[in-house]
């Protein structure tokens, strides 16, 4: 029976006291039966503690210097017993219902390690922009292939299958979410559910947002150590970070800098077929130009400003 399953959550936080709360309730609000959850803060210093503390004996949680977000979360992990796990970021929520909808699926999937949904994009204030565009069927050569399609959040995975293939590489900063996909992909089922399950709030502080080229090389790096190269909607991403650097170095009369760019630009776009491709579906120019919303978002410096023509919503 699914109301037989343990779910285990874990929050890993540091310094996330304008988000958390919100966290926080979206898991302790669920409907599910038997959730257990632990938040493991790195020892923030910005009032993270005063929330978490604010929960009383609803929640569980651990303050202490930590190695980073993938050792929080392996830790905690380690802490508890469900046979499902897993995790929220400190600014993301679940659904309404979703814990109770992914144990449901793996109770009545046994062969399936890994269930993930359908999530969208929420702004700073928690009002939606839009759904996450690049979530897809799951599809084991495209995900090596082409693009993380799995919104983390929207994830759950057996323990027994996180354990057999070393759990997150504590290594990793900005792509230890892929790589786990990937050795789990190597391992065994893996199921997509057009449920909305989570919430990912976009801020153009995040991690995901400000990685910049250092994101972009950890990528290749995990794709070679899994052997597969750059992925073909990564690969656009890195011909988008050489057109703006080349537009960046135009405005500061940098021509022949910004040529190189641009050169590399088109070399980068030209060795990879599946790239080229990908230009050719409309799903693809969908992604981008929800990027571009996410970007343009990240961009307000003051909220209370904003207004439908400048921030629009994804359609």
């Amino acid at each position: 029976m699914a109301d037989s399953l343990t779910v285990s959550v874990v929050t890993p936080s540091f310094n996330a006291a304008p988000h958390v709360a919100a966290t926080v309730e979206s898991v302790l609000s669920q409907d599910y039966p038997h959730v257990e959850y632990l938040v493991m803060d790195g020892g923030s210093t910005d009032g993270t503690v005063e929330v978490l503390r604010s929960f009383g004996q609803r929640l569980r949680w651990l303050s202490q210097p930590d190695g980073g977000q993938a050792d929080a979360i392996n830790k905690g992990f380690a802490q508890t017993r469900g046979e499902i796990l897993a995790w929220l970021n400190a600014d993301d929520t679940y659904a309404p219902g979703a814990i109770h909808t992914a144990a449901t699926f793996l109770a009545h999937h046994p062969d399936v390690d890994v269930v993930y949904g359908n999530a969208n994009f929420i702004d700073a204030q928690g009002e939606l922009i839009g759904p996450c565009a690049h979530i897809e069927p799951y599809d084991r050569h495209r995900l090596f292939h082409y693009s993380d399609f799995i919104v983390q959040p929207a994830a759950f995975f057996r323990r027994s299958a996180f354990e057999a293939v070393g759990g997150l590489d504590p290594s990793l900063h900005w792509a230890m979410d892929y790589d786990l996909w990937l050795k789990l992909a190597g391992r065994g089922a893996m199921q997509h559910i057009s449920t909305v399950l989570a919430n990912y709030r976009w801020l153009g502080e995040s991690k995901t947002a400000s990685g910049g080229w250092k994101r972009l090389e950890e990528i290749r790096f995990v794709l070679q150590r899994h052997g597969c190269g750059m992925p073909a909607y990564v690969r656009l991403e890195c011909v988008n970070a050489h057109l703006q650097d080349a537009l960046a170095k135009m405005r500061r009369k940098e021509m022949g800098g910004a040529a190189g760019n641009a050169v590399r630009a088109m070399v980068t776009l030209l060795s990879s077929p599946r790239a080229m491709a990908s230009l050719l579906s409309p799903r693809t120019w969908r992604i981008i130009y929800t990027g571009q919303v996410l970007r343009g978002r990240g961009e307000i410096r003051n909220p209370k400003s904003e207004s439908p023509n400048q921030i629009p919503m994804i359609k």
